[in-house]
């Protein structure tokens, strides 16, 4: 009898993809649904990373590149680890990807062996535990709390960690929680990666996304631990090129090294268009950056004031990314009509259904007492999205 990958079977879908597709046929047969779960800022490319990709076709720059990437694009990244980052990294240190995802799945691939563990805070993006699985390594999970701010107790991180530990995924700011780890934070998870001498791989791709006059700081640019971090980002977030597919990752040559073979076997180089235009994206004209920031931060503001005047919505203002993560379980065992609210699954479910405003359950990210609401869309959809949410919360009895 034919028999698919067990492994494969053991890995869930991604529930914020899978919640968009909902929402979309359901916009398609004619629903007026608001879509709150995207992870992609609402808007266009910038025009000049646009015309570079124009110009990279036009001189024919179509066909395969160096399986890394291309030169100029490395020296690019280089010099923005080290102006924006305090990484000082050489090309051999550099790997190009299709996307921050790929790079954070090929560094798994490079570092794990069968029976390996991967620290993961929760609440966490929802590939990571997936990818941890498929790297035949098994997901080892430590809570926070938002009474907390979600921000990881520095004694359950290290009893976290035993001697089958090979890495620590840390983002930041961090995605679903918009959680900005401090300097001082930073620091104290160094001397338990320095103590341990595990790997860390921080993803830091919504590191211009961030307000209040916080500051982000990368982990690998503690001397102390530069040896053991794998650096992840990408153009994805702050410059809205979430279709380009370009992400990037700095760290241990021989970590890039290993991480190459495996893309060498599975897509080979990233699109040779696009990283024409990464190369204008980093080294180019940073006002549309920063007007999406300012649009971003005003969103964060208004949306924050709409949720904080709903009953017994637990919420708090996220200091970076474009998401929230609310509490909701005071609403757990409350009906409408027959359907009891158990979980988050339950609520996002009824609250597409029934009210058309559509959201990711909380369980996808480790989070079951709570929703993700992104507001990387316009005004628009989120005043009438929180109305939404406000109404279906109201009918609940």
């Amino acid at each position: 009898m034919l028999t698919l990958s067990r492994k494969v079977q053991g890995v869930e879908e991604s529930q914020t993809l899978a919640l968009s597709a909902k929402a979309r046929s359901m916009k398609e047969a004619g629903v007026d649904v608001i879509s709150l779960t995207a992870g992609e800022p609402d808007f266009p490319t910038p025009r000049h990373v646009k015309e570079a990709a124009i110009k990279a076709i036009e001189a024919n720059f179509t066909h395969y590149t160096a399986n890394q990437g291309i030169p100029e694009l490395l020296d690019a990244i280089v010099k923005k680890f080290g102006e924006d980052n305090d990484l000082h990294f050489e090309t051999n240190q550099i790997l190009v990807s299709s996307g921050a995802k790929q790079s954070i799945f090929n560094a798994l691939q490079a570092i794990c062996n069968k029976g390996d563990e991967v620290v993961i805070i929760s609440p966490f993006w929802v590939s990571y535990p997936e990818m941890v699985k498929l790297a035949d390594a098994t997901p080892v999970i430590v809570k926070t709390c938002a009474d907390d701010g979600f921000r990881v107790d520095r004694r359950r991180l290290r009893q976290s960690i035993h001697p089958k530990t090979k890495a620590l995924i840390i983002n930041s700011p961090g995605n679903p929680t918009g959680v900005v780890y401090t300097r001082s934070e930073m620091e104290d998870i160094a001397a338990i990666v320095k103590e341990t001498g595990i790997f860390v791989i921080t993803d830091e791709i919504y590191e211009k996304v961030i307000y209040d006059g916080s500051r982000h700081f990368s982990l690998g640019s503690i001397k102390s631990i530069r040896d053991q971090v794998i650096t992840i980002n990408g153009v994805s977030k702050a410059y809205a090129m979430t279709g380009w597919r370009i992400g990037f990752m700095g760290g241990p040559a021989k970590v890039m090294e290993e991480a190459a073979k495996v893309q060498s076997q599975v897509t080979s180089n990233p699109n040779s268009i696009a990283q024409k235009a990464t190369v204008a994206a980093l080294l180019g004209p940073t006002s549309d950056l920063e007007m999406m920031v300012r649009e971003f931060h005003r969103r964060r503001d208004l949306v924050y004031k709409s949720l904080s005047s709903i009953p017994y919505l637990g919420v708090q203002p996220p200091g970076g990314a474009f998401y929230f993560l609310f509490d909701i379980q005071k609403y757990y065992g409350k009906r409408f009509k027959n359907q009891l609210i158990k979980n988050s699954n339950d609520m996002a479910r009824y609250l597409l259904e029934h009210h058309h405003v559509a959201l990711v359950p909380g369980v996808a990210f480790g989070a079951d007492d709570c929703l993700r609401m992104s507001y990387a869309c316009s005004m628009t959809d989120l005043e009438k999205g929180v109305n939404r949410i406000k109404q279906g919360l109201e009918a609940l009895a």
